[in-house]
């Protein structure tokens, strides 16, 4: 049988443990330290990258719209007086049904946050047929055998709004709708000419961005044309800027009455991470087309993603 002495075995003497302990403090103070470092980083990044697809999302929608912009709608070239984007009646416009682009918007009121553009992107929309024998359409009326084409009166649920095409596509009439009995639509101002049977009826869109003074760091989307009231599209999103390019090839940063001269829209949009970071300070200043310069001097970080669109329906 093994016999152990008292104290053959010794443990970690005073001087050891006041040497052992603030090294390992140490040790583990690094550790720490490089862990929230690196954790810091994959935040940012993650960020970063949420930022970056927000951008892109919202970039993807303003596209695909204004590649449709003035669809079948480019060929009317009356003029017509319309609250385009839905902001209030005192706030209406002539402007053609092309692209409405309202530059650094500060006007006390209308929703929309100060220096900031609008965009409304009119066209016809994929609910619309030929007009059938006994349907016709001048002056202030449309008469229709059958309402299948996604009108409805004022005060119904949006879809107020349409395009009456020539079977030739020589001409067009965009018009709102005032009133239906029946089988019978009034429409305001009139038409500019007659249309029978082979003829084209839709429903038209009127696709309006903005970012609202409420929550100013939303960009937001509406169909006013089929009573889709605004909705957020991306998050995180300070600042939309347009410029025009018209068919003298110059750049223009408000197209009133010279939209049906637009031939390619740029489109810049300025976001931000969703918390700030500690530890930075954004000290940049952005100046995006005409808007006054942007100093944020905060923990946010920020990009600025742009693109340029052909206006192919415009200018046909």
């Amino acid at each position: 049988m093994k016999k152990y002495l008292l104290g053959s075995h010794s443990g970690f003497t005073l001087l050891e443990l006041l040497v052992t302990v603030p090294l390992a403090l140490i040790l583990m103070a690094g550790i720490y330290r490089t862990f929230k470092i690196q954790q810091d980083s994959y935040l940012v990044q993650d960020q970063v990258t949420v930022m970056q697809q927000n951008l892109r999302g919202a970039m993807y929608f303003i596209t695909r719209d204004l590649l449709m912009a003035g669809y079948l709608s480019s060929l009317d070239t009356s003029p017509h007086t319309l609250d385009w984007d839905g902001s209030g009646g005192t706030l209406a416009e002539t402007k053609r049904p092309l692209i409405i682009g309202r530059d650094n918007v500060h006007i006390g009121g209308d929703k929309i946050k100060d220096n900031t553009d609008t965009l409304v992107i009119v066209k016809a929309s994929d609910e619309g047929r030929s007009l059938n024998t006994g349907e016709n359409a001048t002056g202030d009326e449309i008469l229709l055998t059958s309402m299948d084409v996604g009108l409805n009166a004022p005060g119904t649920g949006g879809k107020n709004f349409g395009v009456l095409v020539k079977q030739d596509y020589s001409k067009a009439d965009f018009f709102e709708v005032t009133s239906i009995a029946g089988t019978r639509i009034t429409v305001t101002s009139g038409l500019s000419g007659s249309y029978g049977p082979g003829d084209l009826i839709y429903r038209a869109d009127l696709i309006a961005y903005r970012i609202d003074e409420e929550n100013p760091n939303q960009l937001r989307r509406a169909n006013i044309g089929q009573g889709i009231g605004y909705g957020v599209i991306a998050e995180n999103i300070e600042n939309i800027q347009i410029r025009y390019q018209l068919s003298t090839g110059l750049w223009t940063d408000n197209p009133a009455g010279m939209e049906a001269s637009i031939r390619a829209v740029q489109v810049f949009l300025l976001g931000r991470t969703a918390t700030p970071q500690r530890g930075y300070r954004d000290t940049e200043t952005y100046a995006i087309a005409n808007s006054p310069p942007i100093k944020p001097n905060d923990a946010y970080r920020r990009k600025v993603f742009s693109t340029i669109v052909k206006t192919r329906n415009i200018g046909l």
